[in-house]
């Protein structure tokens, strides 16, 4: 039941937001709707269940919401809290933007490696480096990177075994706990 009701609100969400008559002129001036779209694809393209869709999808947003909160006064990200607020003076769309993106772009291509071509295409189109993995944090893309890695190596040993390296090796999301209804 859970399964399907996780199923249907991705179909809804996706469903509802194809409907939305700004979709077009939204998703070029807003990063997050970029990267929810390429994301969003990388789903389609994968073969993971929906519970590991959910999870997916909920770390790709923490990591920007951990880039974001960086460059907002009140915001506080889920690993570093405060400690990577900027001034200030850089709290601007423009580095929020960049942050976030970078963050974004790591997160997708660790979460759905094989489109990986798709999401250096959106980095290119929003006019950022692709390749660029600067850990600078007085930097937005260092922010984004730093905040984004502390989020993956978090969830990477979460015990839902993403990476395959608990129980029966090479099977991503497999039990390893023995498990039994």
């Amino acid at each position: 039941m859970a399964t399907r009701t996780v199923s249907v609100l991705v179909v809804l969400a996706t469903g509802l937001f194809s409907l939305c008559p700004h979709r077009a002129s939204a998703a070029q001036d807003n990063a997050v709707i970029r990267w929810n779209e390429a994301v969003l694809q990388g789903v389609r393209d994968s073969k993971l269940g929906p519970p590991m869709v959910a999870r997916a999808l909920a770390i790709v947003h923490t990591c920007i919401y951990d880039a974001w909160a960086a460059y907002d006064k009140d915001a506080v990200g889920t690993r570093f809290g405060a400690s990577l607020r900027r001034p200030a003076s850089e709290r601007k769309l423009a580095n929020k933007n960049e942050a976030l993106s970078y963050a974004a772009h790591m997160a997708a291509k660790d979460l759905f490696a094989g489109d990986a071509d798709l999401f250096a295409d959106v980095m290119t189109s929003l006019g950022y480096d692709p390749n660029d993995a600067s850990t600078d944090v007085t930097t937005p893309r260092g922010v984004g990177n730093v905040a984004c890695r502390a989020v993956l190596d978090f969830r990477h040993h979460d015990g839902a075994n993403q990476l395959a390296d608990e129980g029966q090796p090479g099977v991503a999301y497999s039990d390893y706990t023995g498990y039994t209804p």
